[in-house]
């Protein structure tokens, strides 16, 4: 199995998205793990553990489960805007029989924040998680010369282990991981800083190429400008052909004195892999992700189950700039040979298409969160869409995968609403995960309680009545 990431977690959240939401992060696991034995056997628990397995292959395989007992693991960042700190604190929450174990969770106040990314960095077998941690820690004075810095918990039997600063001179952030050079090794993309305003003083993007050392060395760092605003990235082989391509997001530059316009124009910048690293392509067609507040970055799944990663392209939908209306849609560029949206035509999505619930208003954000994963067990993937700012309260959309393998099917769409679970808002997590170990695909949703946990199923979803798990406190 390729040493993947695990894409739609790696992409960066939009500002206005963070606002709305709260940045995504992780947790200082350290924690205990499962351990159950490697043969499925029963750990000290008691507790029968299926044997480590790849998962299912219709979402990203083989990324969520960080000590192999069978069951993935659900990871998140959650800030406290309140306190007037920067970053938040790293929650993991481990996987079991009877879903997240809150007996086992973990939470690290290091001052994390987004992008969560996953993949073996060390060629070790285990997934690890790799966070960006602020210079700042709380209740510390900051050191001269620190920097943001992206930091790698290395997975293991006993989970996730304390974190690891990636060794890179000054401040490293990894926006994205993949196998850009086709080797094996999972490498780390650093997208450098001070491109979008054009600082004399930025500092050009970097690969840290793997495989990693356990102390945070990649095996060699190589500077690459991306030539690209500053933003996020989005890491996949939309192409099929063994390498990790980069697509760059991000609101375009400005020249001094130039008042940017109300809807801009993305700025996008497309690298495909290849033996000697990325090589700067035309960008995919058709992205339409802008927003009032510059661009979404792309997430990624096989939404057709062919084998080739799509691009989940959030934004658009902009109503009336003028009122900040921004209903939202979501638009799939199929992966091709040829590149992404090369072969079958892009295929958009919003509350306006037939089938899906609810209508269009304004800021409602369609699309800006979305994944993919196998919820039913037909062997088709299922969607699983966001909608932040529905009612202010927000919703998540499940579009089952058709049997004849086309995609989602938006006419047996079915919304999932704050209200309806006696919450005050909702909103869908990616990547989904397996957190039951039972082969489907579940959706773990936050709440300002908790998280709560809907099961996949053979039946209907959810397979039963979703559960609570509160929010980790020590």
């Amino acid at each position: 199995m390729r040493k993947f990431a695990g894409a739609c977690e790696a992409a960066v959240a939009p500002r206005f998205l963070l606002a709305l939401l709260g940045c995504a992060l992780l947790l200082l696991t350290g924690c205990s793990g499962g351990s159950g034995r490697q043969d499925g056997s029963a750990g000290r628990s008691g507790e029968s553990r299926p044997a480590p397995r790849d998962r299912d292959g219709r979402s990203e395989s083989g990324t969520g489960d960080f000590d192999k007992d069978g069951y993935d693991d659900f990871a998140t960042v959650e800030v406290d805007r309140a306190s007037g700190e920067s970053g938040g604190r790293l929650v993991v929450v481990p996987g079991s029989r009877r879903g997240l174990d809150a007996a086992r969770a973990t939470r690290d106040d290091g001052g994390y924040s987004a992008p969560l990314l996953r993949g073996d960095l060390d060629g070790d077998g285990f997934t690890d998680l790799v966070a960006t941690r602020a210079p700042t820690r709380p209740g510390r004075k900051t050191e001269p010369g620190a920097a943001y810095q992206a930091v790698v918990l290395f997975g293991g039997m006993n989970g996730l282990g304390k974190p690891v600063a990636v060794t890179a001179p000054r401040q490293f952030l990894a926006v994205a991981a993949a196998d850009v050079d086709g080797d094996g090794a999972l490498d780390l993309i650093d997208r450098g800083m001070g491109a979008q305003q054009k600082d004399p003083e930025r500092i050009p993007g970097r690969i840290a190429y793997g495989p990693f050392g356990r102390n945070g060395a990649p095996a060699r760092l190589v500077e690459q400008d991306w030539e690209a605003a500053g933003g996020g990235a989005t890491s996949g082989d939309f192409d099929a052909d063994g390498f990790d391509d980069l697509l760059f997001t991000g609101s375009p530059p400005y020249e001094e004195d130039e008042e940017p316009g109300s809807d801009p124009v993305p700025a996008t910048a497309y690298f495909r892999g290849s033996p000697d690293g990325p090589v700067r392509a035309d960008p995919p067609q058709g992205l339409d992700n802008a927003t009032e507040d510059g661009a979404l970055t792309p997430l990624t799944g096989d939404v057709n189950g062919d084998g080739v990663t799509d691009l989940l392209v959030g934004g658009g939908g902009v109503g009336s700039p003028a009122a900040g209306l921004d209903p939202g849609q979501l638009t799939l560029v199929h992966g091709a040979p040829g590149g992404p949206g090369t072969g079958r035509r892009n295929t958009v999505l919003s509350q306006e298409t037939p089938g899906i619930p609810g209508d269009g208003q304004g800021k409602d954000l369609f699309g800006a969160v979305s994944g993919t994963g196998d919820v039913n067990g037909d062997g088709h993937p299922d969607l699983v869409i966001d909608t932040p700012g529905e009612d202010k309260a927000g919703r998540f959309t499940l579009l089952p995968g058709a049997g004849d393998g086309s995609g989602p099917d938006p006419s047996r769409a079915t919304a999932f609403d704050a209200a309806t679970y006696g919450g005050a808002s909702i909103s869908a997590t990616v990547p989904l995960l397996d957190v039951n170990g039972d082969r489907f695909t579940d959706v773990v949703a936050e709440t300002p309680d908790g998280f709560l946990l809907f099961l996949g199923g053979a039946a209907e979803f959810p397979a039963e009545q979703p559960t609570l798990t509160e929010r980790v406190t020590r």
